[in-house]
């Protein structure tokens, strides 16, 4: 901190605290009788813009009277800010990276998952092909199958229609007018003898 002074007459407040001491807009300190003498000019007597003054009291606006302040103060709360928007920024940066690394995550998942995609269309048209010459295969056969059991019955039907009936054996019985060989043999004897 420094002492507080006139910056033209360098009047020392600690040796006079009943003089009001005024700040102005360039940065500059001027003590009651240095601003009554530029007054009438109203330009600064140390820069000579136009003068405009504000007394240094307590009551002093925050951004002006912070000019008065121990400088440590704003240096200590500096190093916060500036930890403060550095920890921040290295957040964003960790955030950005993160999502950067999950995105590259899930882009190759979805690549993955394509070619998962890929293999199952090729299995599943491999599988369809297959199974479609499975059904060729026993439509196929079943059809052989139907016309080899066309064929057997045709063939069977043929055979019945020209397959001749078995003559029933004729009956010798004592009650059957029918001679038997014996007796047929002795008449065909006798009727010789007689012709003789």
């Amino acid at each position: 901190m420094f002492r507080l002074h006139c910056n033209k007459c360098y009047r020392n407040r600690s040796l006079e605290p009943a003089l009001t001491f005024h700040f102005s807009r360039c940065h500059h300190i001027l003590c009651d009788s240095c601003l009554d003498d530029t007054s009438k000019d109203q330009k600064c007597p140390l820069c000579s813009p136009t003068l405009q003054t504000l007394p240094i009291s307590g009551n002093m606006p925050s951004g002006m009277a912070q000019y008065f302040e121990d400088p440590t103060k704003f240096l200590q709360l500096y190093r916060k800010i500036s930890k403060f928007q550095s920890d921040q920024r290295t957040s964003d940066n960790v955030g950005f990276w993160r999502q950067m690394q999950e995105e590259k995550a899930l882009q190759l998942q979805l690549e993955g998952y394509a070619k998962m995609e890929e293999q199952f269309n090729k299995q599943i048209n491999i599988e369809k092909m297959r199974i479609a010459k499975m059904r060729d295969y026993i439509s196929y056969h079943e059809q052989k199958q139907i016309v080899r059991r066309r064929s057997m019955d045709d063939f069977k039907a043929l055979k019945s229609a020209h397959k001749r009936h078995r003559p029933r054996t004729p009956c010798f019985s004592s009650t059957d007018d029918t001679r038997s060989e014996e007796s047929l043999g002795a008449s065909l004897d006798s009727a010789r003898t007689r012709r003789r």
